[in-house]
């Protein structure tokens, strides 16, 4: 960033936002483009995350969002059990092994059996006895056609008796040759007699090769938390279940320069084993203090998320008149890690309109991105599609909307006991199918934009030059002086 720019974003004299800065062009060394991120022990092979929003991301955009090479951040506004739901089944949407196996018990019905599979939406179940060892596997091939037999059959009448099984400790390259040999598509694994894991033959095909995965080739999950600790012991009890499910939460508020936040999460940080993302804040003077006065355990921070107010559905600024646009959040936070722990991330977290925005936040400091708007009209993303005027839509709402308020687990997101003042709106989208296209819209636009600037990796894309753009030249920027929809 260049030093004009960066005195210019931390005097009074402008709050920059994207439309306000451009990247100069840079010295092109190579076009072979390494986009990937990391926040410490995490890497992220694309450097962005979908939004902790209820119409954006639940457990089908996080794990696609994984399974792509970012990460998905599920929501919390709903109850704890809710989340933990959630929170399972990224877990268990892919992995070398799965340790908690869903199991039935030999003398279950049929009936009993095909309710599992769909609750959990998996195609089978390993089958054990009364003395919890394994007997046997039942799958979707193995439930019956007659309506009758599925009331009344028993599993033990069903089931795939000749269970072909494995050792603990089998290395990808030998469980994939059984699977091949047996043309199975479940590998039990069997310490005498009893089930330690399985292994599924989805898990071990190279068909996601860029996931976000942890040490045990599980997706990695984030989960938004309160930086509240629940009060009473059932809500804790769930909560370290929800723990055992995450790799990493993120404080989910719109301002977290909080004395009472900043004690909530130290206390949080007693109860959970997870590592955190901290935020939002919007200032150096914010990130200073947290990184410099709070007494966090260090190596269990992870980043800061910053911006404030610069969602397409945010209305903070205009209600209350504060705000720290994303772009100058970033600049700012930006120098405080570097003066204060390098170690630190960081996370620009909305007002992205176009794919160009994302270098930008980048050539100010930022490590990933984070976004609601370019994903709440995709098909992983909540809610239905809707049609307005032959066009598809979908819902997307701001989580301080009064229609995502309604429920009271999130009324701590924004200042607490104010219920009546809405800050943020809901609103339609353009239905913009699966997220994969809009992935590789977004990593082709952040990949071009680090050719152009002559960064190979984002690392050196923040050294690129910035420099302000005139009212004049945000207009030259886009198609202009032409006759029709441009005009």
């Amino acid at each position: 960033m260049s030093d004009y720019f960066r005195k210019k974003v931390h005097s009074e004299e402008i709050i920059a936002t994207f439309n306000d800065i451009l990247i100069l062009p840079g010295y092109t060394r190579s076009i072979d483009i390494d986009i990937s991120a990391k926040l410490r022990k995490y890497h992220f092979n694309i450097p962005i995350m979908s939004a902790a929003m209820d119409t954006v991301t639940e457990e089908e955009m996080a794990i696609k969002m994984a399974l792509l090479g970012g990460l998905g951040v599920l929501h919390r506004n709903c109850s704890f059990e809710k989340q933990l739901e959630m929170c399972q089944k990224v877990k268990r949407a892919r992995s070398f092994v799965i340790m908690d196996v869903a199991t039935i018990n030999i003398d279950a019905s049929v009936k009993e059996a095909k309710h599992h599979m769909e609750e959990k939406g998996i195609s089978g179940l390993v089958v054990t006895n009364s003395e919890n060892k394994a007997s046997g596997i039942f799958t979707k091939r193995d439930i019956p056609y007659s309506e009758t037999d599925i009331r009344e059959g028993k599993v033990r009448d069903y089931m795939t008796r000749d269970l072909i099984s494995i050792q603990p400790g089998v290395s990808r390259e030998e469980a994939l040759e059984v699977l091949f040999k047996n043309r199975i598509e479940k590998l039990p694994i069997i310490e005498n007699g009893y089930l330690r894991g399985l292994i599924t033959k989805k898990d071990l095909k190279p068909e996601f090769p860029l996931a976000s995965i942890d040490e045990k080739g599980r997706l990695l999950c984030g989960l938004a938390i309160s930086p509240k600790v629940p009060e009473s012991l059932q809500l804790q009890n769930v909560l370290k279940k929800i723990d055992k499910n995450v790799d990493i939460f993120f404080t989910d508020v719109a301002d977290f320069y909080k004395e009472m936040d900043i004690q909530g999460i130290r206390k949080l940080m007693e109860l959970v084993e997870s590592d955190f993302v901290l935020g939002n804040i919007g200032t150096y003077k914010a990130a200073e203090h947290l990184l410099t006065k709070c007494d966090f355990v260090d190596e269990r921070i992870l980043g800061i998320k910053v911006g404030m107010g610069s969602g397409s559905i945010c209305s903070t600024s205009i209600q209350t008149g504060v705000g720290a646009p994303t772009l100058f959040a970033t600049a700012q936070v930006a120098d405080a890690i570097q003066d204060y722990n390098p170690n630190i991330g960081l996370i620009a977290d909305g007002g992205f309109a176009n794919p160009g925005d994302l270098p930008k936040a980048f050539s100010v400091g930022a490590d990933m991105i984070m976004s609601g708007h370019f994903f709440a009209g995709c098909t992983e993303s909540p809610g239905y599609i809707d049609t307005i005027q032959g066009r598809k839509v979908k819902i997307y709402r701001g989580m301080g909307s009064k229609e995502a308020r309604t429920s009271n687990y999130i009324l701590d997101r924004y200042v607490e006991g104010a219920k009546t003042l809405p800050e943020g709106v809901s609103d339609y989208v353009p239905y913009v199918g699966p997220l994969s296209g809009v992935i590789e819209t977004l990593t082709e636009g952040i990949t071009n934009g680090m050719i152009y600037a002559g960064a190979q990796n984002i690392e050196e894309m923040k050294s690129a030059e910035v420099g302000l753009v005139s009212a004049v030249g945000i207009r030259e920027q886009k198609p202009h002086d032409l006759i029709g929809r441009y005009e």
